[in-house]
Order: C-alpha cells, then structure tokens, then sequence
C-alpha cells in the first residue's frame, strides 16, 4: 500500500473533520515518534497491533564475488515487527486459504 493510498483511505472514514494535510501531518508525527522510540528503547508494543523492535545483527565476513575481495561488514541494527495474536486472528479470520 502507498502512503497516499493510506490517507486517502483514512480521510474516506474520519469524513470532513480534518483535511488531507492534517491526515499526513498526523501519520509524520506517529511515524517519526516511532522511530524515535525503537532508536531509544529498541523496542515499541502497539497493544492489539504488534511489537516492533530493532535486533542486533553481529558483523560477518563477506566476498565480493567479481573480484573475490574479502571485507567485514560492522556489526547492525535491523526492524523486525511482531504481529499480535489479535492481528493474527483477524487476517485469518477474513482471509481463508485456498
């Protein structure tokens, strides 16, 4: 889904109350909060949502396989999110497997 999409969709249910741009500002500001929280706190639970949380991902060797070049890559942070028993339950419950 496009970020467009999204406030499109968003705008469709909270009607006329707020414009378009007040949409945006409003995912910016959830989204740069959260960003700010797993930089923090490394982990963020949004109750009936999921759980988003960085990860440390130990630095490895690796090879350029053109050249055969040997270098390390450093040691990382990667998301990683978590969906809630609840968000399971209610994919499953209106997608049914084919």
């Amino acid at each position: 889904m496009r970020r467009e999409y999204l406030i499109e969709k968003i705008s469709e249910k909270i009607g006329p109350a707020y414009t378009k741009g007040d949409i945006e500002k409003l995912i910016d500001t959830f989204l740069d909060i959260l960003f700010e929280m797993l930089i923090k706190d490394k982990r963020v639970e949004l109750r009936r949502f999921g759980t988003f949380e960085l990860r440390r991902r130990p630095g490895r060797k690796a090879v350029t396989p053109k050249t055969g070049k040997e270098y390390t890559l450093p040691d990382r942070y990667v998301p990683f999110f978590r969906p809630s028993k609840i968000f399971k339950k209610m994919i499953n419950d209106r997608i049914k497997p084919e």
